[in-house]
């Protein structure tokens, strides 16, 4: 047989946790749906419910906005700016600029994090995860020590175009953003891989222990296929469930992974 456990929201309870904002939390501590209340905080939707059992549950009454909620939820955690938001939705520039604001107003806690973040690497040069693994971004520091924040302003770039050459500073421009996206985005993603390759081993320790006749097989975004002898299965399954869950402790929330048994990854999944 196969056990088939999958994270629920995996990346958005990092993103809770991480970013420290209690109205993220609280979407996991009630059960909410999580792309609903966001699409209810940033655009400010009266009438609608981010209650998944409600009448006027949002995913029921309006799923374009939920989806909509979808594109941008970890976007905009990861540093998207106006004019990615525009292109990726088909919104004009100001109904984006709209829905950052919106946001960042309605997960204030999330801001903060956001500019403390950014703020770390420009003048270390480095980040850490929750667990302490590293992302050096020296070329963010060295940047920020040379130009400050007017390197995100176009008219001090084109100042310098003379001086360095436009390949150059554009160079050094898409250098410095990235680097400065790429430290938020690092914080969240590393960590859930982090959380999927943790229980993996640990996994395989436990079977080995109980001498049961079980191996993780694969690995799929935040899902784990474990082989394991028929007659164990529901043995097995339990205690797979209790190590995805309680492994890595993120702060402020609790991780779900429910088991699956099946013949095959197909019929699991």
């Amino acid at each position: 047989k196969v056990i088939d456990a999958d994270y629920e929201s995996l990346e958005p309870h990092c993103f809770a946790s991480v970013s420290g904002d209690e109205n993220l939390r609280e979407i996991f501590r009630k059960g909410w749906d999580f792309y609903s209340t966001v699409a209810i905080k940033t655009e400010k939707l009266e009438g609608v419910s981010a209650d998944k059992k409600a009448d006027n549950y949002l995913k029921k009454l309006d799923p374009v906005k939920r989806n909509k909620a979808k594109a941008y939820s970890l976007g905009i955690a990861y540093g998207m700016e106006a004019y990615a938001l525009k292109m990726t939705l088909g919104v004009d520039q100001k109904t984006a600029e709209g829905l950052i604001k919106g946001y960042l107003d309605g997960f204030p806690q999330l801001a903060e994090w956001r500019e403390r973040s950014r703020q770390t690497v420009k003048d270390t040069g480095l980040i850490k995860n929750y667990l302490g693994r590293v992302r050096h971004l020296p070329r963010v520091k060295k940047i920020y020590d040379k130009f400050g924040e007017r390197m995100m302003d176009w008219r001090f770039r084109k100042e310098l175009e003379p001086q360095f050459g436009k390949d150059q500073v554009l160079k050094a421009y898409r250098d410095y953003r990235n680097g400065l996206n790429n430290c938020l985005n690092f914080q969240l993603q590393s960590l859930a891989a982090a959380v999927v390759n943790r229980a993996a081993l640990v996994i395989n320790r436990k079977a080995k222990e109980m001498g049961i006749d079980a191996c993780v097989q694969a690995q799929v975004h935040d899902q784990l296929i474990i082989n394991v002898r028929e007659d164990q299965a529901e043995v097995f399954a339990p205690v797979v469930q209790e190590i995805m869950e309680s492994t890595t402790q993120l702060p402020g929330v609790t991780l779900k992974a429910p088991p699956e048994i099946a013949d095959n990854w197909k019929e699991g999944h």
